[in-house]
């Protein structure tokens, strides 16, 4: 009986991984009956923006459940084979999946006034796809409509996203150059990320002054700061703080961390002590690469005003920083290069 017990875990451990692997789904592709048949569930307005959000039916992660989040609010249960349209206002939107608290396939549906617009999402790449009006005709037809919610909640994963613009994929950072060198006016802190763990996600680092720059792994950026007080702060599944206080003529170097955490990851901005850490430093200083925060990009009106909306939220962060209701690590004069 044990042997023949041990058998049939096997044969279903084989199956299961067969299943896993083969990932059954539907292959969608565009049909033009189906296209004909379609009509739009109604017109916008020059004020609105018409989005279809497709969730094509397929086997891996099919059982999960999805909801999807408009800006601020979660508005639809997005089930495995089902679709729903949002109807937004034209100008700036985001939109999202959200699983728990943690948000995924993060995109922005900007300044398309008078326009229905189609996405499907990618479950196994995480990534919400724009797709062209015959395709997204041919899957809503072949797609249910989603479950509709009594009443929007409040997109808990917003704030993420409101003070992590790069995760819209604005290609904010660039290679840099030539390094900084701190002089007699000012000092350097080198921000560096070598965790490689979901090392292609953007976090995006702030000051009391605005927007710093983005990290992802195996890169490192630098930031040129008067003498004295400053503080910088990142946001995933809670906040890192770091109260720095420099000296000029001076260089700094801090680790961008990220962990595993309970519903989302983990960041930490973390002080280096030079001494203590030494040969890692000059691992990270031999393979790190430099980069630098585009202006051009910084200046596009998408992204300014998404950084203007951060800036006045993180304002409420910054007064709990000072007060004493979020924690804060120190970077003071021994952690000077």
């Amino acid at each position: 009986m044990k042997n023949r017990f041990s058998d049939n875990v096997l044969r279903m451990a084989a199956l299961v991984a067969i299943l896993l692997t083969t990932a059954c789904s539907t292959t969608y592709k565009v049909d033009p009956a189906l296209v004909a048949q379609f009509k739009p569930e109604a017109q916008p307005t020059q004020d609105e923006t018409y989005v279809y959000v497709i969730r094509g039916s397929a086997f891996q992660g099919g059982i999960r459940g999805a909801w999807l989040a408009a800006n601020e609010q979660v508005v639809a249960d997005l089930s495995n084979g089902t679709h729903t349209m949002l109807k937004l206002a034209s100008g700036l939107n985001s939109i999202h999946l959200v699983q728990g608290l943690a948000g995924y396939g993060y995109t922005k549906v900007d300044n398309k006034p008078g326009e229905i617009v189609y996405y499907s999402m990618d479950y196994t790449k995480g990534k919400m796809i724009e797709l062209t009006p015959e395709m997204g005709a041919s899957m809503v037809m072949q797609t249910k409509r989603a479950k509709e919610l009594k009443a929007p909640r409040k997109n808990d994963a917003y704030d993420n996203l409101l003070t992590n613009p790069s995760l819209l994929d604005f290609p904010i950072m660039k290679p840099a150059t030539e390094p900084m060198k701190a002089d007699s006016e000012s000092a350097v802190i080198s921000f560096y990320r070598m965790e490689t763990l979901i090392g292609e996600v953007p976090f995006d680092i702030w000051s009391e002054e605005g927007y710093v720059g983005s990290t992802r792994a195996g890169t490192y950026f630098q930031v040129r700061v008067k003498p004295g007080q400053h503080t910088f702060v990142s946001l995933s599944e809670r906040y890192s703080v770091l109260e720095a206080d420099v000296e000029a003529g001076k260089e700094y170097i801090v680790e961008f961390d990220v962990d595993m955490g309970w519903n989302q990851a983990h960041v930490q901005i973390l002080p280096i002590d030079p001494v203590k850490s030494a040969k890692t430093i000059k691992k990270w200083q031999a393979k790190a690469k430099l980069m630098e925060v585009d202006e051009t990009v910084l200046n596009q009106d998408e992204f300014k005003q998404r950084v203007d909306l951060a800036h006045e939220y993180l304002t409420t962060q910054f007064k709990k920083v000072e007060s004493g209701e979020l924690a804060k690590r120190k970077l003071n004069s021994q952690h000077r290069l």
